[in-house]
């Protein structure tokens, strides 16, 4: 067994672009203690003048409410990605895509990943316990049908993080099962 630990890590962001767009809600679960974390981050009017509103009509950040729980200063956000930055130390990045929400969550922060740089990918795990062909990767929403996960605040970072976490646990299972 690994001494790292598995962090499933969501992010909701202002657009797809990491150079343009940055995070507007984040989740971490650390899947072996549970621990989480989960903040809104401080947008300065430069980064609300840059979003894509298609982003914030997917995620529903009005409609949610998630601008009223938002930190209040650049200072605020800084505490809570080094908290973030101090959960990932050493351990795995994992997610439904987490490519894209560790190259956001660096170009936000211009701080160095402090994660393991080996990433895990949920569509991917998912895929080989399930034996899809790795062409056919499913995304999360596909991996929750097919697994019996509900995910029932999709498109949040909180929610999606929690389906994402619930995957891995029983995607581990039917793997352990068929060794």
């Amino acid at each position: 067994m690994s001494t790292r630990h598995l962090i499933v890590v969501d992010i909701e962001s202002t657009g797809l672009d990491p150079k343009v767009h940055v995070p507007i809600e984040i989740a971490a679960i650390n899947v072996d203690t549970g621990q989480t974390l989960i903040f809104a981050p401080y947008l300065t009017p430069e980064q609300i003048l840059n979003v894509d509103p298609e982003a914030l009509r997917i995620n529903r950040y009005y409609e949610r409410g998630v601008y009223k729980t938002a930190e209040k200063s650049e200072v605020a956000n800084t505490n809570r990605y080094i908290s973030l930055w101090n959960m990932l130390r050493g351990n795995t990045f994992a997610g439904a895509n987490p490519r894209f929400d560790a190259d956001m969550l660096v170009a936000a922060t211009n701080m160095k990943p402090s994660w393991n740089y080996r990433l895990a990918d949920v569509s991917a795990y998912v895929a080989g316990a399930l034996g899809i062909y790795p062409a056919e990767i499913p995304g999360l929403h596909d991996c929750c049908e097919r697994l019996g996960v509900v995910n029932d605040a999709e498109h949040s970072a909180l929610g999606d993080a929690k389906a994402t976490a619930e995957c891995f646990r029983i995607a581990e299972a039917i793997g352990r099962r068929n060794a």
